[in-house]
């Protein structure tokens, strides 16, 4: 749809479609793809291995600054829909969120989203979770678009940079540090009750 039709024409087309029950459902939806979810993680993660932590948290730092050198140094000049369209159309913007006029390209929430389930994938064995996570990475960054934050290119990109920086992330780690940071917080505190015990 990219390479086919304009940016302007594919968000005014998916604009059109709107219904109470999604715009709850995108309205919260796409705080997934904020930081507090790449913090709640990690606490999680401190609990699973510490390898995935730090895996977690070098690649969510790489996205992040990936993401913004792009948009505040490469992309400095693209706005995002509200300021597009201006007075060209009339969008419709859902009630009680604030929409931003800059930096468009390319979406932080669709990197950070398809960091974090893209994480989840990799370290999940169950194959019905897999499917889940990766259709939240995808209604999440969608979420952007449907909310007006940024066009339907802008959370490509997003996507794509979340899913390399993670994959060569996670792919470092076990290269060039195979045998480290194997233990977690939940082995901590075995050893800590074991001593406690008569």
């Amino acid at each position: 749809m990219v390479l086919w039709f304009d940016k302007a024409g594919i968000h005014l087309a998916i604009n059109a479609f709107h219904y109470p029950q999604l715009d709850i459902f995108f309205k919260y939806l796409t705080y997934f793809g904020d930081g507090w979810m790449v913090l709640c993680l990690s606490i999680v993660l401190l609990f699973v291995k510490y390898r995935y932590t730090a895996i977690f948290l070098v690649s969510n730092m790489l996205i992040t600054l990936v993401v913004q050198i792009s948009k505040k140094l490469i992309f400095v000049d693209y706005p995002r829909p509200r300021a597009f369209f201006d007075s060209l159309h009339e969008l419709y913007f859902v009630p009680g969120v604030e929409v931003h006029s800059l930096h468009s390209f390319p979406s932080g929430h669709a990197a950070t989203a398809f960091g974090i389930f893209l994480m989840l994938t990799m370290i999940t064995r169950m194959h019905s979770l897999h499917i889940l996570w990766i259709l939240l990475a995808v209604l999440t960054a969608f979420s952007r678009v449907y909310l007006s934050q940024h066009f339907l290119a802008d959370i490509l990109a997003g996507a794509l940079i979340g899913t390399i920086i993670t994959f060569l992330t996670f792919y470092y780690f076990n290269i060039f540090v195979p045998n480290r940071l194997e233990g977690s917080l939940k082995n901590v505190m075995k050893s800590d009750g074991a001593y406690d015990q008569p």
